[in-house]
């Protein structure tokens, strides 16, 4: 993995203006080709029988090794506690193959405007800090064929409704992003978007980190036995971060009643510092 050449706070303006930032280059070939293989170790599993799918959830549990490291990037964790302060939770981890489709089924097609799960219709035009975000990451360049990302910049503060029926075609204020692979677009959950079909005659692969505050109720279930070594073990060195991340936040009692007289990011700095200074090195 590798690192940003923006600065945080870059990330930070560019995300609170847009709803959206670019991360290049997170994942490296090696990180890619482990997180193909275990879709398909996955997909190989359930083949065939009543539970055929090509989108994969709770995969933290299902493949821990392979999946903890990206959902514990250090870069990408920074970045979220500064977005949402030290109270980032693990929402959901999905990796998923999208089948190949005709050009003439997807011809003037988007696969379908959204904003994203715990967001609201905005009703100001102020930057407002999100209940969760979303690290998208695909493990091929997203051409034409592949379908790239399409957003609407900033319609994470602009009052923009969609029509049903125009909810699959392009959008007049659209930015197409042909991302790379291994490169993560970091998104509001308030932005619009959506993904494009998929016509390239192979799979497309698509990784998301969905990180929520952390109280609200994780989609993932973190109670398997996999998850809970993690915990066990993130326990035995102190490391709030982590054990937060799979729904263990032993410091929201008091950072969610802190009497909020000073800034949000002033507290935010302080409390992350204080975590990463908490854990125990070599235990």
């Amino acid at each position: 993995m590798t690192q940003s050449k923006k600065k945080l706070d870059e990330h930070y303006e560019e995300f609170k203006e847009q709803g959206y930032t670019l991360f290049e280059g997170v994942y490296n070939p090696e990180d890619i080709a482990l997180l193909k293989k275990t879709y398909h170790r996955l997909h190989e599993s359930v083949s065939g029988t009543a539970f055929d799918t090509w989108w994969f959830a709770n995969t933290c549990e299902l493949a821990p090794t392979q999946m903890l490291p990206a959902v514990a990037n250090p870069l990408i964790l920074d970045f979220a506690e500064l977005v949402l302060g030290p109270f980032v939770q693990l929402d959901n981890l999905s990796l998923a193959g999208f089948p190949s489709t005709s050009q003439t089924e997807a011809q003037g097609k988007v696969n379908g405007w959204h904003r994203d799960r715990w967001a609201t219709y905005p009703m100001t035009e102020d930057y407002v800090s999100p209940l969760s975000i979303n690290a998208i990451s695909y493990l091929q360049e997203l051409t034409n064929e592949y379908g790239p990302l399409r957003v609407i910049p900033g319609s994470h503060r602009q009052k923009i409704d969609i029509n049903k029926e125009d909810r699959s075609r392009p959008h007049k204020e659209e930015q197409i992003l042909h991302l790379k692979a291994g490169d993560v677009a970091v998104t509001h959950n308030g932005l619009i978007h959506s993904g494009t079909p998929n016509t390239s005659g192979d799979t497309r692969y698509f990784f998301s980190v969905y990180y929520n505050k952390s109280w609200l109720k994780p989609t993932d279930n973190h109670n398997g036995p996999n998850v809970q070594r993690i915990i066990k073990e993130a326990r035995s060195r102190n490391d709030h971060r982590l054990l937060r991340l799979f729904g263990v936040d032993e410091q929201l009692d008091v950072r969610a009643n802190s009497g909020f007289l000073d800034a949000d990011e002033q507290l935010w700095a302080q409390w992350a510092a204080a975590d990463k200074a908490a854990v125990k090195i070599g235990n």
